[in-house]
């Protein structure tokens, strides 16, 4: 029988962790197939370990400013809507207040619901047999380790330093005690998998009708002259 496994995805640390995913094939920057994603995460687990791996769900972990003067939250939602309606993502984003104070750090927003979501699931009966951590933040080592105390297993998924290294002693999870049942999978080990390719075609903008050239391949499209717009209101 196959091991149920559910990808905890801190979207912070994994949106932080692109510049070295990038690096890797030599490039300033490029967009990570999300989609893929998931997939790539349960069949390396699969195929170090030899079992066969099912996976169950897909759960991502953001934030979104509620308050911010002169900020425009809109391309962060809808990104947020391509994970849920492209990538049958779950997505648990929480609003977090700043207009009061553009200083505050929103860090522990994320880890204290991603931990809490997989503490959760871990109680239920079947609901998983391995989480897959997509972050390397040493906040999360308590959980991991109450989570395996559960009975289940546990996957880190880190990326190495940037000189290619293994990450730092005390800054990351690699190497600590007791977080996790199988050697980590290095994200920046899969950068050309992760790559997304995205061919050119014609699109309908959903506004006004317009034919437009696009590499966008989210349910909804808009062409650039109603995107113009809608930034201006």
């Amino acid at each position: 029988m196959a091991l149920k496994a559910i990808v905890f995805i801190d979207g912070s640390w994994l949106y932080r962790s692109r510049s070295t995913v990038f690096a890797k094939l030599g490039e300033e920057n490029f967009e990570v197939d999300y989609a893929r994603l998931p997939r790539i995460l349960s069949e390396t687990l699969a195929n170090a370990i030899d079992e066969d791996v099912s996976l169950v769900r897909t759960m991502y972990f953001g934030t979104i400013p509620s308050s911010r003067s002169s900020f425009n939250t809109s391309k962060q939602r809808a990104f947020y809507d391509f994970l849920e309606k492209s990538c049958h993502y779950d997505t648990e984003i929480h609003e977090v207040d700043v207009g009061h104070a553009e200083g505050r750090s929103d860090d522990m927003w994320i880890p204290m619901a991603l931990a809490s979501s997989m503490l959760f699931s871990a109680a239920m009966p079947s609901a998983y047999d391995v989480a897959i951590l997509v972050s390397d933040d040493l906040a999360y080592a308590p959980a991991l380790r109450c989570v395996r105390r559960m009975g289940k297993r546990v996957q880190v998924v880190s990326i190495h330093d940037t000189d290619g290294g293994l990450p730092l002693p005390g800054t990351s999870l690699v190497g600590k005690v007791r977080v996790s049942d199988f050697d980590p999978i290095f994200l920046d080990d899969h950068a050309a998998e992760l790559k997304l390719v995205r061919e050119m075609r014609t699109r309908i903008c959903k506004q006004c009708g317009r034919e437009e050239e696009t590499t966008w391949a989210g349910p909804d499209f808009f062409c650039s002259e109603c995107r113009g717009k809608y930034r201006n209101v």
